[in-house]
């Protein structure tokens, strides 16, 4: 019959020092952001140039291909993004007009499907843009050999 106490308090003494050890424990850092997309696509860069056994030469011809392509390609990321501007000044007006010919009821139902919509966009993206999980792909590369 000791045994059983003895054996009941060890238990209870190891299943509360388990249960509140959670709580001294530094907590998790949150979710490594993803690298900025110029780290990305420069690992991919290098990647690229040893799948392919590039030469020194040829991943400097390489680099001043992609330089000269970002600098054809900055005014035109200027562009998009005023038209995108644009066409959410766009959508937006047409849903104030769209708004106004609905009775009240109809705006009320209107509010609930936004709502529904927007829990369903953030179940299909549970991680805002900056906080996703590294993948796979955008592990570090491990530093390359010295020949």
């Amino acid at each position: 019959m000791d045994k059983k106490k003895l054996l009941a308090g060890v238990f209870s003494a190891a299943l509360i020092l388990g249960a509140t050890s959670g709580y001294c424990q530094e907590p998790e850092p949150p979710f490594d952001a993803r690298p900025p997309h110029h780290e990305r696509m420069e690992r991919e860069h290098h990647r690229l140039a040893d799948r392919l056994n590039l030469s020194e030469e040829q991943k400097k011809q390489a680099e001043e291909i992609r330089k000269e392509g970002r600098e054809k390609m900055e005014p035109l990321m200027e562009e998009m993004k005023d038209l995108r501007e644009k066409m959410d000044s766009v959508r937006k007006e047409n849903m104030k007009e769209f708004e106004k010919i609905l009775s009240d009821e109809q705006k009320t139902e209107l509010e609930k499907i936004k709502a529904e919509r927007k829990e369903k966009f953030k179940a299909r993206r549970p991680h805002p843009r900056g906080e996703r999980p590294i993948g796979p792909k955008e592990r570090p590369l491990p530093p390359k050999p010295e020949k």
